[in-house]
């Protein structure tokens, strides 16, 4: 009952959150919250991760390939891939999305993937590889992923993250160089109205391009390498 009234008073939301893996406070996990899907900030939400308990936790090897999906109250079915058609999504014209790895609780941040321009859409996969050269990261408390967002059209900074193990072989793993863009965070006394390049548009985008697809793919963030705009 406590779940379905979760989501009856939020189905009015289409701002955005990641659905995979299966991200904290979401309605998959034991601490949902009706915030889950707001920018850093709204209500006090504090960066990083937006103060959120632990969630669910999901299991990688280096070199992984994690199809990130993105999801909103308006998704009544998380599982299923791609939603329904014609569901409201606050895209505010696209933007820069990176997604990062931290291995101490969110301290610090290695980005290991970007799309930009028309990243977020519900109804595309957002595949991003995991550096086969990484360190293994077996406490889920520590090892986090991020997904976090600079749009064109709003200067609100988006960021949710999962709780994650990471098994590699690596001898001599390290995380990559690039570290996570962060913007328009008060609680960072950060300049604000930070805005990033994005398709313009506010409903269904055209998705990552195939040059976007291979770098985020291939290993090219290993070592600290950053996408070039489209």
């Amino acid at each position: 009952m406590a779940a379905a009234l979760f989501y009856v008073l939020s189905t009015t939301s289409a701002h955005m959150a990641i659905s995979n893996p299966p991200a904290q406070a979401g309605p998959w996990s034991q601490n949902p919250s009706s915030d889950v899907h707001a920018w850093i900030g709204y209500h006090g939400k504090k960066f990083p991760c937006g103060g959120y308990p632990r969630g669910p936790v999901t299991t990688y090897s280096a070199g992984d390939v994690i199809p990130v999906r993105f999801w909103n109250f308006q998704v009544t079915d998380y599982q299923t891939f791609p939603p329904p058609a014609n569901i409201p999504q606050a895209r505010h014209g696209g933007g820069a999305c990176e997604f990062s790895l931290s291995f101490d609780g969110g301290k610090s941040w290695s980005v290991i993937g970007q799309y930009t321009k028309t990243c977020p859409d519900l109804y595309y996969e957002w595949p991003v590889q995991i550096p086969t050269n990484v360190p293994s990261c077996t406490d889920p408390d520590l090892c986090l992923f991020a997904w976090s967002w600079t749009a064109y059209a709003t200067n609100q900074f988006y960021h949710h993250c999962a709780n994650i193990i990471i098994n590699s072989n690596s001898q001599m793993g390290r995380l990559p160089l690039l570290n996570m863009t962060v913007v328009d965070v008060t609680q960072l006394k950060q300049e604000m109205n930070t805005h990033a390049d994005g398709d313009k548009k506010s409903t269904e985008s055209t998705g990552p391009n195939k040059t976007q697809i291979q770098l985020n793919t291939n290993g090219f963030f290993a070592y600290g390498g950053g996408v070039k705009q489209e």
